[in-house]
């Protein structure tokens, strides 16, 4: 994998077009790392009908980041042929209406980075692969273009606020994370059913029953905010 050193705004036009038929179709979800965020889990577990302990049972990885201490979870490739689990050939992706933000935005990485009046850009590059023929299409597109194609924008909006938790976290780090205190990050953040059980039995204090009229998306927005604002806080992983 290479990056193009071109930086490419929201405005700038690629060349790439993948769709069924192309030759190298589905060789792009074989042995990769897909790393979820909450948003990602949310889609993929109302995709399945099944819950998050499940999800972890069949087709994922827990464990926690190893500087952050935050919980992670990923999908693990088939140990066999080291293909993505949602993989079925030669259809492609069976949760393809909620596939997680990673494989939408290939093949273009998002980031962030200070222009000369020292304000924040949001920025992309092209990622080059042997296997990808994608590139060599003739479909001309923006890079906004694409992003709302791929249905990105309210997962960039759920990434983003979940990057800023991870970041809070970072100017903490070396603060340890208690048991508990980990326990309810990941309840908040990645187990959403659990936690409509916990607000039922009024046992956080950051919930009211009201909550439980949120939609999934709601709650979840809330949660993280609550999880930046209030739990990762000095005076909270000092106590």
């Amino acid at each position: 994998m290479v990056f193009d050193p071109k930086d490419l705004s929201l405005e700038d036009e690629i060349s790439f077009y993948c769709y069924k038929g192309i030759v190298c179709f589905n060789k792009c979800c074989y042995d990769v790392k897909l790393v979820l965020s909450p948003y990602d889990l949310l889609r993929l577990k109302r995709n399945l009908k099944i819950s998050t302990s499940e999800f972890i049972e069949r087709y994922g990885e827990f464990y926690i980041g190893e500087v952050t201490q935050l919980p992670v979870i990923s999908i693990n490739m088939n140990p066999y042929d080291y293909s993505c689990p949602f993989l079925s050939e030669p259809e492609g992706c069976k949760v393809y209406p909620d596939r997680p933000s990673a494989c939408r935005i290939y093949p273009l990485a998002r980031y962030f980075a200070e222009n000369e009046k020292g304000e924040k850009v949001e920025l992309y590059k092209i990622i080059r692969e042997t296997h990808c023929k994608g590139h060599y299409e003739k479909r001309p597109i923006k890079v906004r273009e694409y992003l709302e194609e791929q249905g990105l924008p309210v997962y960039h909006r759920f990434n983003d606020l979940w990057g800023e938790v991870v970041l809070k976290r970072q100017k903490f780090s070396q603060i340890p994370l208690t048991g508990e205190l980990l326990d309810l990050i990941y309840l908040m953040a990645y187990d959403l059913e659990e936690l409509r059980e916990e607000i039922k039995n009024n046992s956080l204090p950051y919930f009211t029953q009201e909550d439980l009229k949120l939609s999934d998306e709601e709650l979840l927005e809330k949660s993280l905010k609550i999880i930046r604002d209030e739990i990762l806080t000095e005076e909270n992983l000092n106590w």
